[in-house]
């Protein structure tokens, strides 16, 4: 599935660079599908961050830019263990308790009645 989604996204990257006159001013930042909504952030590196929701879902944006500076680049550009180049999952277990913290807290993720 994730690499369904990022070769969706860059698809639609590209797609969007030839048909636009001027270049975009932030990119995809939200994608509604028939079933799913998905919440995409590019960075000036181009890192991308990105989360799936239900469709009722608005815009999170601010919340991606969150996981990017404060919780990304907190605890994993930080790490001197980590190598942007080495292409290799995030294997820190901090990082992934402060994100699953953060994400669990969003009300789009709450629990449903």
């Amino acid at each position: 599935d994730r690499r369904l989604v990022y070769g969706l996204l860059f698809s639609l990257k590209q797609f969007c660079a030839k048909m636009s006159r001027a270049p975009p001013v932030e990119g995809l930042q939200m994608l509604l599908t028939g079933s799913c909504a998905i919440h995409h952030l590019e960075t000036a590196s181009g890192l991308r961050f990105v989360l799936t929701t239900d469709r009722q879902t608005t815009d999170l944006r601010a919340q991606l830019r969150h996981i990017y500076e404060h919780i990304f680049v907190e605890y994993v550009t930080k790490n001197a263990l980590w190598d942007p180049r080495a292409k290799t999952p995030i294997a820190s277990s901090e990082f992934e308790r402060v994100l699953r913290q953060f994400v669990e807290a969003l009300p789009c993720f709450g629990s449903r009645a």
